[in-house]
């Protein structure tokens, strides 16, 4: 059976998660700080691949909206 999105459901926009990833990467420096690398490292590997997915994204937005016009 599909899967159907909550008709309430908001779009999540880039600045959204550029938010979530800047508190994500704050935490990944507070547990740096308390000494926990491997958890920090772990955290950091992870950012990087949600910022270069959200790269990714705008590349295809910004292509979107160039054709589109």
């Amino acid at each position: 059976m599909p899967k159907k999105n909550p008709a309430n459901s908001q779009a999540v926009t880039a600045a959204d998660i550029e938010r979530s990833i800047q508190a994500l990467n704050k935490m990944a420096e507070r547990l740096w700080g308390d000494g926990r690398e491997a958890e920090a490292k772990a955290l950091l590997d992870a950012l990087d691949a949600l910022n270069r997915a959200l790269d990714r994204i705008r590349i295809g937005e910004s292509r979107r909206v160039i054709t589109l016009h």
